[in-house]
Formats: structure tokens, C-alpha cells, sequence
């Protein structure tokens, strides 16, 4: 909080002690600012310390450097939670009163997986914005109907090669609302998910086909023709994506084949579900890549065409060969998005965890005790275990890549790709090292009640031999 909020923001969030109360507050202050911050075309990228929301006033202020910014209007749309007990979620719209509505509104999304992102250097932050602003611009131009003069061309996106085609979420400045992109949005609701009840429940409908050696259930349409529809991709690392689902559609999609039916398909079910999304787009012209926050799926690079992907029909005895590089794209990309999904359940636990073992050392530090005994301590190493095992050792875990890409080197860089713009590895790499730091304490306590135990066991020997020496002593006496 200090690192993004100023003293009056703080004082704002933490003016009571309801926990509930406390994070919808959080939220709000770091929607509203990264929606202003967004509207002048900056975003993260901004000192937020520089930028004061004050909600403590009616109608609400915004500071920037000391100076009040005048006309903003804001818009702010709550949304229900996917499901009871889950996180809460909001949509901020913060606009510019002196310009064109439409053109300058920038949205902001929160949730309790949010402020996870981990910031690139200007210059490429700023590359990699300029592009996706162009192609952003280009299909803006391309879907208007009204213009009265032909577009001009965007700029010729540059080509990417393996290792160019990182790029890091959120880039504020590239997330222009010209048009209204569609989503592909990730949802880990479970360890695993039984695809033989799956298959039995009748909750599929008839176009659905295997994918990666029945690993994945892909859904070319679901609810074809109905407002919102969209394709869907089941994971059965119990996550599945949807590609141009509205939110309404995509929770109906939960409700009614994830979770509807009396036997439930999800295998270790997450008291909070993980979730992620990107902006996607249809460009034929263009490379298939990600180019800053956007998907863009095109053409195969440099003319190429990637090998085949079997499918199987829901008979399981009708092998078909699909050469479509779409589909494998949209595949290698939802892999990338579920992958991001998964993490952040695990980045949940372990703020979960670290909560319960973060007042420790303050407790040594004021009681010189040990606050835990030894069987808890146990039940927490053991806690921690599970958690690195699912992070490290499972066979979803994060270090190794998915074994279709073994052999298709192509689908693996827009995997990867995707995976570096939702920082994967950075947080990856920082869940472990959290993990090291707890595991480090609950070694210390571990000693520290050995070292305890041992003491008290020498003082027992010392008052045994004491008391054998006077037993002694009576006994000559006599």
C-alpha cells in the first residue's frame, strides 16, 4: 500500500477493522486510479503516490502533483461474484468530460487476484504499447461504418521472433476502447476435472472433440446463435477458456456444465477460483503473435504452416486430421491464459498462508516464545509441502511445458509468449522464493521447540540425579 497510495488513501482503507470492508476499499481506490491513469494514456507505468483518489469526499476528487484535475467523470459497475464466497469484482470507467466520450474512456477491472503484475522497462513497455495500439487502431477503422473517407493503413507491425515475443500485462498505455475486443478468459475452478463423468452427464453438446490426446475438450460453439456464444476449450488441469463469451454466458457456462448435474466433474475444488483474460483479435493479414496486452491471430509466421492436430469425435473411433492453424494457435494461447489462471490460485493460497505465519517473528521477537506448538508447526510444514509439490511436482506443474509442443516448436513460442506476457515465470519464480522464506521460518521454530524440549529434558536428568543423591544420603543416615 505504501508503494501505490498516499497517507490520506491509507488512512481511508484501513479506517476500520472489518476485513470485507477493508478490501472493497482497497479495490476501489486501485480501480479508480489506474482507470484515471489509464484515461491520460500512462497507466501502471505511473507513480500511483503521485495520484490521489479522495474518496472521503462528495462528489469524489482527483489530485495529481498536488494540483486537483477537474472534469472526470466516473462510471463504476459492481459485479457478482462467479460463485458465493468467491471474490468480488468491478468495473471502473473514469472519462474525460471535455472530450469525445467514446474515445476516451479506459477501463479498469479489479479483483482479489489483481496487483500481481510485475512492471517492464520503459522502452520496451512503450515498443511494445505503440504496436498493439496500431492494431488496435486498425481494427477500429475496420469495423466503423460510418467513416467518410477510407482508413489510412496502420503501421506495419514489426515480426517478432521467439524471444521478442514476450510482452507483459497490463500495458496501460496500449489499452485503448476504440472498439469493443472481444475476451479469451481462463477460469481455474478445481485441481482436475473427471472428463468419464463428463462424458456421461450429457452436458456436452454434440460438436464437442478431443484435442491433445484427450487431455482437452474443445467446444467449437457453445449455445451457437444465441447473443454472447463463444467457442471453449476444457482443460482437465480443471480449468477450461472461453474465446468471445460475454460474462453472462460464461458464468451460464459454469453453472451448467462445470458445475451443473448431481455428480460434480471438478476433483479438488478451490474454495476461490483463478482467473485470467486477454483481449484477442481476427487480423488475416497479420502474424499471429501477442503483441503487448492483445492476441492477435492471423497468418502462421513467415508463411509457414504448423503440423497437424489430431482430433477425435465424440465417438472416440472417428480420427480426423485438422492442418488448422487456427485452431492450434487458439489452443497454444488458451494453454498460456489457463496456465496464468491456475498460478493465481496458488498465489491466493499462499497470501492465505502467509497471513497465518506472518505475525510469528513479531511474537518471538515481544514473548521470546515460541507461539506454536509442535504438532501445529508440523501441520503447517506439511501445508507448505503440498503447496510447493503442486507448484513443482504435480503434472500441471510450472516448469515443465506442455508435451504437445514437444514436437511443434511453433505452437511452443505462442505458448511461451503467452505465458511471458502474463509474467508466468516472474511470478513463478517469486511464489518459491515466499515459499523458501517459509519454509526458512518454520525451520527456525522447529529448532527452537527442539532446543526447548531439550532443556526441559535436562532439567528432568538434573532433578532425578538430585533426588537419587538425597535418596542416598537418607538412606546412609538410617
Amino acid at each position: 500500500m505504501e508503494q501505490s497510495m498516499t497517507p490520506k488513501e491509507r488512512a481511508h482503507v484501513l479506517v476500520d477493522d472489518n476485513e470485507q470492508r477493508i478490501l472493497q476499499r482497497l479495490l476501489d481506490v486501485w480501480t479508480y486510479k489506474e482507470a484515471y491513469t489509464k484515461s491520460i494514456g500512462v497507466g501502471l507505468g505511473y507513480d500511483f503516490r503521485q495520484v490521489e483518489v479522495a474518496f472521503w469526499k462528495e462528489p469524489i476528487e482527483v489530485w495529481s502533483h498536488g494540483k486537483q484535475v477537474e472534469a472526470i467523470q466516473w462510471t463504476q459497475v459492481r459485479l457478482p461474484p462467479a460463485r458465493e464466497g468467491s471474490a468480488p469484482s468491478q468495473v471502473v470507467i473514469a472519462m474525460d468530460g471535455s472530450s469525445e466520450p467514446v474515445r476516451t474512456i479506459s477501463v479498469a477491472n479489479a479483483s482479489a487476484h489483481a496487483l500481481r503484475r510485475a512492471r517492464l522497462p520503459v522502452s520496451k513497455a512503450k515498443a511494445l504499447a505503440n504496436a498493439s495500439k496500431a492494431l488496435r487502431e486498425q481494427v477500429a477503422q475496420e469495423s466503423s461504418t460510418d467513416a467518410v473517407t477510407p482508413p489510412s493503413p496502420a503501421p506495419e507491425a514489426a515480426t517478432w521472433d521467439d524471444s521478442e515475443l514476450a510482452s507483459a500485462l497490463p500495458l496501460s498505455a496500449s489499452h485503448l476502447t476504440s472498439s469493443d475486443l472481444p475476451e479469451v478468459a481462463a477460469l481455474a475452478t478445481a485441481q482436475s476435472y473427471n472428463f468419464d463423468v463428463l462424458l456421461t452427464s450429457g452436458r456436452l453438446p454434440d460438436t464437442w472433440r478431443w484435442l491433445e490426446d484427450r487431455e482437452v475438450i474443445y467446444i467449437p460453439s457453445w449455445r451457437a446463435g444465441q447473443p454472447g456464444s463463444g467457442s471453449v476449450f476444457i482443460f482437465s488441469s480443471g480449468c477450461y477458456v472461453t474465446w468471445g463469451m460475454s460474462s453472462e454466458m460464461h458464468s451460464a457456462f459454469y453453472h451448467d456444465v462445470i458445475q451443473g448435474g448431481p455428480v460434480s466433474i471438478e476433483n479438488g475444488r478451490y474454495d476461490v477460483p483463478g482467473d485470467e483474460a486477454m483481449e484477442y483479435v481476427h487480423l488475416p493479414n497479420e502474424t499471429t503473435r501477442v503483441v503487448g496486452d492483445l492476441i492477435v491471430v492471423g497468418q502462421p509466421p513467415n508463411g509457414g504452416s504448423f503440423s497437424s492436430l489430431p482430433l477425435l469425435s465424440p465417438d472416440q473411433d472417428t480420427p480426423r486430421n485438422s492442418g488448422s492453424f487456427t485452431l492450434q494457435s487458439r489452443l497454444a494461447f488458451s494453454q498460456g491464459v489457463a496456465a496464468s489462471a491456475r498460478l493465481s490460485v496458488q498465489e491466493a493460497v499462499l497470501s492465505a498462508y502467509l497471513a497465518s505465519v506472518s505475525p510469528i517473528p513479531s511474537q518471538l521477537e515481544a514473548d521470546g516464545q515460541v507461539p506454536l506448538g509442535r504438532r501445529e508447526v508440523i501441520r503447517k510444514l506439511g501445508t507448505l509441502l503440498s503447496m510447493r509439490q503442486r507448484v513443482n511436482l504435480d503434472r500441471d506443474n510450472f516448469i515443465d511445458d506442455p508435451e504437445l509442443y514437444w514436437e511443434n516448436s511453433r505452437m511452443e513460442a505462442l505458448y511461451r509468449s503467452t505465458c511471458t506476457a502474463l509474467d508466468i515465470q516472474p511470478r513463478f519464480e517469486a511464489l518459491n522464493e515466499k515459499l523458501n522464506h517459509c519454509e526458512n521460518l518454520l525451520g527456525v521454530l522447529r529448532a527452537l521447540l527442539t532446543e526447548e524440549s531439550s532443556h526441559r529434558m535436562e532439567l528432568i536428568i538434573i532433578y532425578l540425579i538430585a533426588f537419587e543423591v538425597g535418596m542416598a544420603l537418607v538412606s546412609h543416615e538410617h
